[in-house]
């Protein structure tokens, strides 16, 4: 009984050291990397089944040698939109940071109730111009943060020289 016991204790830390724990982009010609842990987002731009380019912008689930898992994780369930990519038909990657889009959330909303309060002391205008304008505002600087910091385009592409590397 111990030894099947210790055959699956054994078993089992093979196949959880097995399981990556994060993707390293590297371009040695620009002396850049790249890297993405398990749970960080990761935009990845790839051919298709068609071999159509996809783009899609997800959770690293999990990671293997040969392919990555990216969904959206849920705390009792199984993840949802989930999306297995073989790493040899990735075309194109982007990092994404959980701080560069809670930063353009809070310049967003700053903008938008900032104008509201600035132009709330203007008697010359009623309640609805000041919404208005505190919406124009806000939509103003939601187009030039996406104008800045574009969310549907790949930034490095695997063929300028970029390389994929699974630890």
């Amino acid at each position: 009984m111990r030894v099947i016991l210790l055959l699956l204790l054994l078993t089992g830390s093979v196949a959880a050291k097995a399981q990556k724990q994060g993707i390293i982009f590297y371009n040695d010609s620009i002396k850049k990397a790249v890297q993405v842990r398990t749970g960080g987002i990761l935009m990845v731009q790839y051919s298709g089944y068609l071999k159509q380019q996809e783009l899609t912008t997800n959770y690293l689930l999990e990671l293997n040698d040969s392919t990555l898992t990216l969904g959206k994780p849920r705390m009792f369930n199984h993840p949802v939109n989930v999306r297995r990519i073989k790493i040899k038909d990735v075309t194109g990657f982007r990092k994404v940071s959980a701080g560069t889009q809670l930063l353009k959330f809070a310049l967003t909303v700053g903008a938008t109730l900032g104008t509201y309060y600035a132009i709330s002391e203007n008697d010359n205008l009623n309640s609805t111009e000041q919404l208005l304008y505190s919406t124009a505002a806000g939509l103003t600087t939601s187009f030039t943060l996406k104008l800045a910091f574009p969310s549907r385009k790949a930034k490095y592409k695997i063929k300028d020289g970029w390389r994929i590397m699974v630890r």
